[in-house]
């Protein structure tokens, strides 16, 4: 059968489905089995149906449960954010008030937690780290292999999430008794306390910090996402599936990639070696850290907010940035010259910066080390993994996730005696 005859066929199937944007995926799908036989890492199959965010990538539009992320960083604390991920709507201000309380009330680690977090080794990195101490919780919360009741697995995973900044910062501190003895106004304000105490008294720094944990907390069925639920349909307990999405996030193909695109940064040192850079990286085929999306056909929302709103806050006051932190400046000139030169060369490709571009130059900004920027990440993506989770235990008749395989190997031999 000649490609355009199959093509025909294939449209000719499809016909009866009125959304072009659903009849082209479908299109692409079937092409694609047909072609190769299976799916390249599952790409574009539909797994799951979620309610909790959307991409459109045509478009550059990124959606939590209807609304645009960017009304959401500019407009809402993280508490509004949250909740409204978690229950499906946004709170009333008691609402809000309340998860607020709840969350800085859970913030607190149970001490022999703390300690096993201060031994860990200091070359071990952050998110190794962090993975592992979400798997020592699951120690002081015995009934969590429970997941049938949905008032508690809301509970729990409140609980969890109010305790990732605290993880993040004992590791980082050395100091497991680092957050006591000071009250915080917001979540937000707490998480930067973690990270960086003295910034956390500039509410300017608080809403950039703020909003930055906005526009991460969830992306669709990314990788970690997915890694969160393929476990999770096993009926393992919350931390099982978190700490098994904390180690897909810390991939530098996934959430480490903010890491690498400011190391790659430091080692092409200035905005004139932009240029010589790119050029070898095309010539050998490798991989640009920060440029291009898998979804995304236009600039990812995200990285646009960083971009347009978040780094001018910290950036246009050049002369200054220049005296006290000339490195940090030498670092946004890169930047700023590898998108120009980038899009003057690919542009025609649909490749534009995304959200790792931009992200880890504000982290830098903040006074993150580089190999905590990636936890920073998590403490906000947690949301977005418990609420797939919940909304996972809440559908009937889910199934554990049993990809099918095209085994490729041996038939059947025997031992010869």
């Amino acid at each position: 059968m000649t490609e355009k005859l199959i093509e025909e066929k294939l449209n000719k199937l499809l016909e009866h489905i009125d959304d072009s944007e659903c009849q082209a995926h479908y299109f692409r799908l079937i092409s694609t089995l047909l072609e190769k036989g299976y799916f390249p890492g599952l790409a574009e199959v539909p797994v799951v149906k979620s309610s909790i965010s959307h991409i459109d990538g045509e478009h550059g539009l990124l959606m939590y449960r209807g609304y645009p992320v960017e009304e959401l960083a500019e407009n809402c604390s993280f508490e509004q954010a949250c909740f409204l991920i978690l229950n499906g709507d946004l709170p009333l201000l008691v609402e809000e008030d309340e998860l607020r309380e709840k969350l800085l009330s859970q913030i607190y680690l149970p001490d022999d937690v703390k300690q096993s977090i201060i031994g860990f080794n200091r070359d071990l990195h952050p998110m190794n780290m962090l993975s592992a101490a979400v798997l020592i919780l699951e120690a002081t919360d015995k009934e969590s292999a429970e997941v049938e009741n949905h008032k508690e697995n809301l509970e729990r995973s409140i609980c969890l999430i109010a305790k990732f900044p605290t993880i993040v910062g004992t590791f980082l501190t050395q100091n497991p008794d680092f957050n006591l003895g000071r009250q915080f106004k917001s979540f937000a304000e707490y998480c930067l306390f973690c990270f960086n105490p003295v910034l956390a008294d500039d509410p300017g720094y608080i809403k950039m910090f703020e909003e930055s944990l906005i526009l991460h907390m969830d992306h669709t069925m990314n990788n970690s996402t997915f890694s969160a639920r393929a476990v999770g349909s096993s009926h393992a307990g919350i931390y099982a599936l978190i700490s098994s999405a904390i180690n897909s996030l810390s991939g530098p193909l996934h959430g480490g990639a903010n890491e690498r695109v400011v190391k790659a940064l430091e080692r092409i040192g200035s905005a004139d070696a932009v240029p010589k850079h790119v050029e070898n990286s095309l010539d050998h085929h490798q991989k640009i850290m920060g440029i291009g999306h898998r979804i995304y056909k236009t600039y990812d929302p995200r990285a646009k907010y960083f971009k347009e709103r978040i780094l001018p806050q910290i950036f246009s006051q050049k002369k200054k940035i220049q005296a006290e932190n000339p490195d940090l400046w030498n670092l946004y000139e890169t930047a700023i010259t590898m998108e120009k030169f980038v899009q003057d060369k690919l542009g025609k490709k649909n490749l534009y910066p995304n959200v790792d571009f931009w992200s880890g130059l504000f982290y830098k900004a903040v006074g993150v080390p580089t190999e905590f920027f990636t936890t920073i990440f998590a403490v906000a993506r947690v949301v977005g993994w418990t609420a797939h989770w919940i909304e996972q235990q809440q559908s009937l008749g889910g199934k554990i996730y049993r990809p099918y395989q095209l085994y490729v190997g041996f038939d059947t031999r025997h031992i010869v005696k």
